[in-house]
């Protein structure tokens, strides 16, 4: 038996080029399609990953102002400024009776 038959391998290959071109195509298509779904989901969680670690230093950031703030007015309050002033730099009221201080320069 030694009838001439074409090959495995060229017999697909021209199957592919003549009658599968179009299912290879759209085989192609499809899994370019498949690889980027995998890549903009990816993308996605983390870009979803490094927005909720910012809405957390956000927290952070806000919760420090507010005691930034507070501190402020804490330490611009009036009974405490004049309670310095007259404790560390020895001034006094004018027009309160106390004894005016001239320094000699």
């Amino acid at each position: 038996m030694t009838t001439s038959s074409p090959g495995l391998v060229r017999q697909i290959a021209y199957d592919l080029g003549s009658v599968g071109k179009y299912p290879l195509i759209l085989l192609a298509l499809v899994l370019m399609s498949a690889f980027a779904v995998v890549y903009v989901t990816q993308m996605t969680r983390a870009t979803i990953a490094q927005h909720d670690n910012l809405l957390v230093e956000q927290e952070r950031l806000e919760v420090e102002w507010r005691n930034l703030i507070l501190e402020e007015h804490a330490l611009s309050e009036h009974s405490r400024v004049e309670s310095k002033a007259r404790s560390e730099l020895e001034m006094v009221r004018p027009g309160s009776g106390s004894e005016v201080v001239v320094s000699k320069h």
